[in-house]
């Protein structure tokens, strides 16, 4: 660290009078050196690394044997297997001081959350300060001198102001290897209250002085409390999802409870506690259900207690005693404001205005009992704690036998058990000789060496399967577990029955195990207990959807669940809308569908209607409905309705025309009208037919073809147009803008889809085409392929009479009285039902503005006759 000292910012003068160095601001000099010196050392101090010397540790997964992904439970496991078998006071091995040390050293990195992801991201195996720097939180509110000289020269101390604010914060603080050893498997059995907060938040600079009360409160009680820095412990602030700080975290069986309350007082905070522990952690009892409280021991093998309190909400010291030993004792509350209360007092002789605990086992009456004002925290849970079992208790787990009968290898500190097997009834079959037991441990009182037990056999089916080899008929035997899966037995001879004989022979058979200390008959590998009291796959279901709907709630937030339900409203409403305007759509398309076709039946026919051309009669024809259907009308172009389709048109608007004739009309309607029907809604269409087998619509057709042609003073021509060879055009007229649009079949060449075949068909006409075909020949106009005698043009320029340019087109389009002269029959013909197949793809190149236009300078009259 670099410090630049500028003296713009302290003038300080300095002059000679009389040989005499005056100073002005000595004092600042002063203070402004000792504080350099104080920021100096303490860097100094800081930077102070110790190093030593180790071999290469190698991989660390490798040396315990398990996998990267392996949690924290697998790898403490592990480190105990191979902890026993490679002690250098059990193994004699040169090498084993050696790998007992890597297994150690293994055990301490895969253990630390923060060196483990250290080492999983860059392989680094070394627990320094270079590469794993750790916050140091004893530096906050440390004593130093430095700043007592500070305080005294500068009138206050050299920190931040708020700094007093969270350094009873930071005495608390955590780090993530503490979080995951210690918190996270203490909160099986108590709970962990944690304040997540950092260094530049004012919210916590307020709510440290409340925490300390707090803190202080539920200490006393039994609850763990602690903070956790969010700002250098990132990984702890991420697994639990804080989101904020400061923010309050209960966690409870490893799952964290967030306080969502945004004011943090004691009160609230002691409520919010309450209602995440069980809420059956204590019974209500009366004076009748106390006995079936009392009876129900052998069922979930646990002792009882009885709490008796002067208030009628349990206290939250009592749910947290409740909530640590919950595994071996069942409890249940009484309350001194119960009418029956008095049947208690005189059973159990409870003291006035007193808060009472009593203990009980097997026996009916209490074997430990406690009464003061104020019971503490220790000193009940010293009360339960040494009276945790039952006299005769029951191997229901491996943790009761983990604890019971635990493993010891040497032969001198051996732990014998003595278990009596039984079979789970609804009352112990073997009740007697089981009470012969329990009185006769009783006997023998609290020994450390031999500890009583029974067990279920058919329960515990492959334990007792694998002793079963050696059995002689006995249902008593002894035990001493060398490993946790390795142990000697031997059964005793004639079992118990609980007469005095069984009881000597036991006798007899105990002093010999402790005082000759001689092996027993045999030994075994065996597998672990199985859990009585694991719980069902339907609970565990309920309880993972529980947590899982905890979690939500903990990490959504009031805005995030607007949004979203907002986003999924507009999505279904848009859905739902679009259903039902489609329902309303069908059902106005029915009912005019339905109004159209009474109508038209409804219709008498007009008096002065040819019947040729009337388009309603008596009983509408097929056809006729098909042009009167009202979703696409299809009108006829005659004298009467020619301006209405062509010259009175609003501007933007076109009609759509088909030629046809009488013979041809019923196929070709129907198909033109498939395929104009995805053009129904289109307001600025409109589409018609018209017959050019009459002589008022080829004398129009006639006409407008001529209106299109390029004149010339130097030749006239005469069209002399065969009706048959015009049906199945398709013109587009737009009135407004006087020009049209023209779409004709094209005929190709056999085995040659792709050509047009134009130099087969002779075209009978008069047209004087010399002087056209020269003045245009430079033009770009191809004359002589729009009169058919060009072979060589390309089928995009045929296929369409509007792909081309100029006049070719038009007279391609007419289909001017052709004679096949091929060779095969069939060449050149083109079938009536194939007429309009091309006329989708037009249709679509026509709204696209692809087709070619054809201006005119006025429209044809259409003659009324």
């Amino acid at each position: 660290m670099q410090i630049r000292l500028h003296m713009a910012m302290f003038p300080i003068r300095w002059w000679v009078r009389g040989g005499v160095v005056d100073c002005r601001n000595c004092w600042m000099l002063l203070t402004l050196v000792v504080a350099c010196l104080h920021l100096v050392s303490r860097t100094a101090v800081g930077a102070v690394t110790t190093t030593t010397s180790s071999s290469v540790l190698g991989d660390p997964y490798e040396i315990l044997g398990v996998g990267k992904s392996a949690t924290t439970k697998e790898i403490r496991k592990a480190y105990k297997n191979l902890a026993v078998v490679w002690h250098p006071d059990k193994n004699k091995v040169p090498e084993a001081e050696e790998q007992f040390v890597k297994i150690n050293r293994a055990y301490e990195l895969l253990s630390d959350p923060a060196r483990r992801r250290l080492y999983d991201q860059r392989g680094v195996t070394e627990d320094s300060p270079n590469f794993n720097p750790r916050p140091d939180y004893t530096t906050f509110n440390r004593f130093d001198p430095i700043d007592e000289i500070l305080t005294f020269t500068t009138g206050g101390a050299f920190h931040y102001p708020f700094a007093d604010g969270i350094a009873f914060l930071h005495k608390q603080s955590i780090t993530a290897k503490t979080f995951e050893q210690n918190v996270m498997p203490k909160s099986f059995t108590v709970p962990q209250l944690i304040l997540f907060y950092g260094d530049w938040c004012s919210g916590c600079t307020r709510v440290a002085s409340i925490w300390r009360t707090i803190s202080d409160q539920l200490t006393n009680i039994g609850i763990d409390v602690s903070c956790v820095h969010a700002d250098r412990e990132t990984a702890v602030a991420r697994k639990i999802g804080i989101k904020v700080i400061p923010s309050v975290v209960l966690v409870l069986d490893s799952h964290a409870y967030h306080y969502r309350d945004t004011v943090v007082a004691a009160n609230k905070v002691t409520a919010f506690i309450r209602s995440k522990l069980p809420f059956d952690l204590l019974v209500p009892l009366d004076k009748e259900t106390v006995e079936d409280f009392l009876g129900n021991w052998w069922r979930d093998n646990r002792i009882r207690v009885i709490i008796v309190g002067t208030s009628e909400v349990v206290r939250l010291r009592y749910q947290v005693l409740a909530f640590h030993f919950r595994e071996r004792a069942a409890f249940g509350y009484v309350t001194t404001e119960d009418k029956d209360f008095n049947v208690f007092r005189q059973n159990y002789g409870i003291p006035d205005g007193m808060d009472s605990i009593f203990v009980f086992k097997e026996l009916e009456k209490p074997v430990a009992s406690l009464s003061m004002t104020e019971i503490s925290q220790k000193l009940m849970s010293d009360l339960v704690e040494n009276n945790k079992f039952l006299i005769l208790p029951r191997l229901s787990s491996q943790t009761v036998m983990d604890t019971i009968c635990p493993t010891e290898t040497s032969l001198y500190r051996r732990r014998l058990c003595v278990v009596f097997l039984t079979r789970k009834t609804k009352i112990l079959e073997d009740e007697d000789s089981a009470k012969a037991l329990r009185e006769y441990a009783l006997r023998q009182g609290s020994s450390v060496r031999v500890k009583f037990a029974y067990l279920y056999g058919e329960v515990q089916r492959d334990f007792v399967s694998s002793l079963s080899g050696s059995k002689k008929d006995s249902n008593l035997m002894i035990i001493w577990r060398q490993t946790s899966s390795k142990i000697s037995y031997e059964w005793i001879e004639g079992g118990w029955d609980g007469t005095n004989t069984s009881a000597q022979r036991l006798d007899s058979i105990l002093h010999r195990l402790i005082t000759e200390k001689t092996s027993l008959s045999y030994q075994v590998e065996v597998k672990e207990l199985t859990d009585e009291h694991a719980q069902g796959f339907l609970f565990k279901v309920l309880r993972k959807v529980s947590l899982t709907m905890e979690f939500v709630r903990a990490q959504v937030t009031r805005e995030m669940v607007i949004q979203t339900a907002s986003v999924i409203a507009t999505v279904l409403f848009i859905v739902a809308g679009g259903f039902i305007m489609a329902y309303l759509v069908r059902l106005e398309e029915e009912s005019i569908l339905a109004k159209a076709k009474a109508d038209a039946q409804r219709s008498p026919p007009s008096s002065n209607s040819r019947p040729a051309s009337s388009t309603t009669t008596e009983n509408p024809t097929p056809l006729q409905l098909l042009t009167q259907n009202p979703e696409c009308r299809i009108h006829e172009m005659r004298g009467e309705t020619y301006n209405g389709l062509v010259r009175l048109i609003k501007p933007g608007c076109r009609t759509v025309l088909l030629l046809l004739d009488a013979d041809t009309k019923e196929i070709l309607i129907r198909k033109f009208q498939r395929c104009v029907w995805p053009y129904r809604k289109n307001k600025s269409l409109q589409f018609g037919f018209m017959h050019v087998d009459r002589p008022a619509g080829l004398s129009w057709y006639k006409q407008l073809l001529q209106l299109s042609l390029v004149r010339h003073e130097t030749y006239s021509s005469t069209l002399n147009i065969n009706p048959r060879n015009c049906v199945g055009t398709v013109i587009s007229l737009n009135g407004h803008r006087k020009y049209f649009c023209v779409f004709h079949a094209s005929v190709t060449m056999p085995g040659n889809p792709n050509r047009v075949k134009s130099s087969s068909f002779t075209y009978s006409f008069r047209l004087n085409f010399n002087i056209l075909a020269r003045r245009r020949a430079n033009s770009g106009y191809r004359n002589g392929a729009f009169l058919g005698f060009d072979s060589e043009n390309s089928s995009d320029e045929q296929s369409d009479v509007e792909r081309g340019g100029g006049l070719n087109n038009v007279f391609t389009a007419l289909y001017i009285e052709y004679i096949d002269t091929s060779d095969t029959p069939e060449a050149g013909i083109l079938f009536t039902n194939h007429l309009l197949d091309n006329l989708s793809n037009w249709l679509d190149r026509l709204f696209e503005g692809s087709t070619h236009r054809y201006h005119i300078n006025y429209w044809p009259d259409f003659p009324l006759k």
